[in-house]
């Protein structure tokens, strides 16, 4: 039997023996939280990593169980003993879904414990290393894009200006006097254009990843417009009466989805056998459905998330950062 084949069968009998092991990053709120609550329910263990043991204490008490860790995507030595410690554990699924979003009002970029740009620095390089460092022992990787990544879909880019875009990655760097904030070299600070630049960034490592870890299902997923979730706290911090009424009249108009959507597309794309291998799922905007066979299907990718050249440097480039 082809071991390719073989693999495919035992896969197909843990997902329907429920034994799958699960490790998610950002449980403590949002639809990390509430697709930990659904794997849990299906028989499914959950590994809880966050940035500190408060959160994932608190996302097990929330969620109904699963096990406490600690693995702060902003300090690559936390990725690493993170990574170190469920070495030995059983795992076969393992989801890069925490995520922050700096205020659009940002001007002065956050740092992450290692000296880069937080929200790039947190979303993807610490993601980045810890699909490095755990490849080896999973048969799936699901990560949490974004259609923000493309600049012609909604919320792609407001007025037109403030898409997604790499350029030359020059400024994916360590933050220094004076220079480069933005991953394309830009020394001016964009709060709103660096968290698109950052699922950019996950579309990129998705693309590159079919490639150089043949051995993992490495799937992704938009999850949709949820304003209501953890990520948007930043917006709600800048003006939270304006930011409610926002997320209240997004619902009615029918282009946002509550938090339990999302948090059932992450458990799906987790534990599902249904999904094509390299799948970047994604619905219309406002729909509600969660599996492929309800229209959670195709996503559309930007046309700089299909550069194979860039995926390849921007790859090359974060082992070079995070080694």
């Amino acid at each position: 039997m082809m071991p390719r084949l073989a693999s495919a069968l035992l896969w197909v009998f843990l997902s329907s023996a429920g034994a799958l092991h699960i490790a998610i990053t950002g449980t403590s709120q949002g639809i990390g939280l509430d697709a930990a609550k659904r794997l849990l329910a299906e028989g499914h263990t959950v590994y809880h990593a966050n940035r500190n043991s408060a959160r994932s204490a608190e996302a097990v008490r929330q969620a109904g169980g699963g096990v406490p860790m600690v693995c702060d995507l902003a300090s690559l030595s936390s990725v690493r003993q993170f990574a170190d410690e469920l070495a030995g554990k059983p795992l076969d699924v393992l989801c890069l879904n925490a995520g922050i979003a700096p205020s659009t009002k940002a001007e002065v970029p956050d740092r992450t414990s290692d000296g880069f740009e937080a929200c790039v620095g947190t979303n993807h390089l610490g993601h980045f290393l810890l699909a490095h460092l755990l490849a080896p022992n999973v048969k799936r990787m699901v990560v949490t894009a974004s259609s923000v990544h493309d600049p012609e879909q909604p919320g792609g880019a407001v007025g037109g200006k403030g898409g997604a875009t790499l350029g030359d990655l020059s400024g994916l760097c360590k933050l220094s006097p004076g220079g480069p904030t933005m991953v394309d070299g830009a020394v001016k600070y964009d709060g709103g254009k660096v968290y698109k630049d950052s699922k950019l960034c996950n579309v990129l490592f998705c693309r590159e990843a079919k490639k150089r870890l043949p051995d993992v299902d490495v799937r992704s997923f938009n999850p949709g417009f949820i304003p209501t979730s953890g990520l948007f706290r930043a917006p709600r911090e800048d003006n939270w009466l304006g930011a409610t009424a926002f997320a209240f009249f997004a619902g009615l108009a029918g282009f946002a989805v509550p938090v339990d959507v999302g948090g059932e597309r992450l458990a799906y794309m987790a534990a599902s056998g249904d999904i094509p291998e390299g799948a970047y799922l994604s619905a219309e905007t406002g729909s509600k459905a969660a599996t492929y066979a309800d229209g959670f299907d195709d996503g559309l990718i930007s046309p700089e998330g299909q550069d194979d050249a860039l995926a390849a440097r921007l790859w090359e480039r974060s082992q070079e950062l995070v080694s």
